[in-house]
């Protein structure tokens, strides 16, 4: 069942690279025809990712969220799952150029992290581990699926102000974050650092020597550079008059960028309170100021500006769009961020 369910994954990452490809090619040509064997291929991988996890979960006897190849897995697959709902609902195929291959690197990057099915620590040996983890997980997804409308919403308006620089640094920008970030974690599996494991916890504590925060730090710059590099080259095809007739219009994208949100904040939040119930019952402690929750903290603070800019203050468009954006980033810090380059009680063997 194990060989089955790895199968199965490979071929839902193939799926999305494949989907990836078609994605970006009907952005630049506009084929129909690409963009329905996009969907219908997207929906394929889905399916058979979803059978995957569905196996892990049968063969483990807990659910997959355990590990960070598990919890990276249901991450990926929570974008494709919600860009799908929303391509069913608003015009936003265009936006799939962009969010599909995040859901694609994802998977990737999960894939490195493959281990056959593990017991479970003491502290993650509860129900609430599938309630919290893929709660926290699926706000995610919206969270992707807002960054993916957000961030063609600002390249949208500045074609349509013909501010085609603009564009270019838009591109370099998000691709300079993502790649500093995707940098990041290439770096720290490059580091080895000393892991001392808590045996009532199960926490890992990491003690990092000089050498392993260079690697870091280089694989950053590495990351960093080499996504300058190809967001200079998309931002350049991007930048003219006839790219804007291939975006939805901007009413949609703040649409759906405000949908994803509005969707999402109540599910981090669920997140948030589960957590803190689990913590109690594992650890003795509602709260602890732990890096993962500190910075859970953060992202629903950041995210409930959010709402309170566009409800309160009625911010909209542009505004709106940044923040989307930015969303992301902190999200991603979050996630991969923290379990990497934190020491704390969510650090976990192979997830931390």
């Amino acid at each position: 069942m194990a060989k089955v369910e790895e199968i199965l994954f490979i071929i839902a990452v193939i799926s999305y690279l494949v989907c990836s490809g078609l994605y970006i090619w009907h952005l630049i040509t506009r084929n129909a025809m690409t963009a329905k064997l996009g969907t219908a291929l997207l929906v394929f991988g889905l399916t058979a990712h979803t059978v995957a996890l569905v196996l892990r979960w049968i063969s483990s006897g807990h659910a997959p969220m355990s590990n960070l190849y598990e919890s990276l897995s249901v991450f990926g697959w929570g974008i494709v799952l919600f860009y799908l709902i929303a391509e069913r609902f608003y015009p936003i195929r265009a936006a799939g150029a962009l969010v599909v291959p995040t859901a694609f690197i994802i998977n990737s990057v999960a894939f490195v992290f493959y281990t056959g099915p593990e017991p479970l620590v003491p502290a993650l040996q509860s129900y609430w581990l599938w309630i919290h983890v893929s709660i926290a997980m699926l706000s995610y997804g919206f969270f992707a699926l807002s960054f993916g409308a957000g961030f063609f919403y600002v390249v949208q308006e500045y074609l349509l102000k013909k501010h085609y620089q603009n564009v270019v640094m838009a591109f370099l920008i998000m691709f300079g974050l993502l790649g500093l970030v995707l940098g990041l974690w290439l770096g720290s599996t490059w580091a080895n650092p000393a892991k001392i494991a808590d045996p009532v916890t199960g926490a890992v504590s990491k003690i990092y020597a000089t050498s392993d925060w260079l690697k870091i730090g280089a694989g950053g710059l590495l990351g960093l550079t080499v996504a300058l590099g190809l967001g200079y080259l998309a931002g350049r095809g991007a930048a003219k008059p006839s790219f804007s007739k291939r975006l939805p219009s901007l009413d949609v994208l703040d649409e759906v960028s405000y949908r994803g949100i509005a969707f999402g904040f109540p599910m981090v939040t669920i997140g948030i309170v589960t957590g803190a119930i689990w913590a109690d019952q594992a650890w003795g402690s509602w709260w602890s100021w732990d890096p993962k929750e500190t910075w859970s903290f953060i992202t629903w603070l950041f995210y409930g500006a959010y709402l309170h800019t566009r409800l309160t203050w009625g911010w909209r468009g542009r505004h709106s769009a940044v923040l989307a954006v930015i969303g992301m980033v902190v999200v991603l810090f979050t996630y991969l961020g923290v379990n990497l380059l934190l020491s704390g009680l969510h650090s976990y063997g192979s997830v931390g």
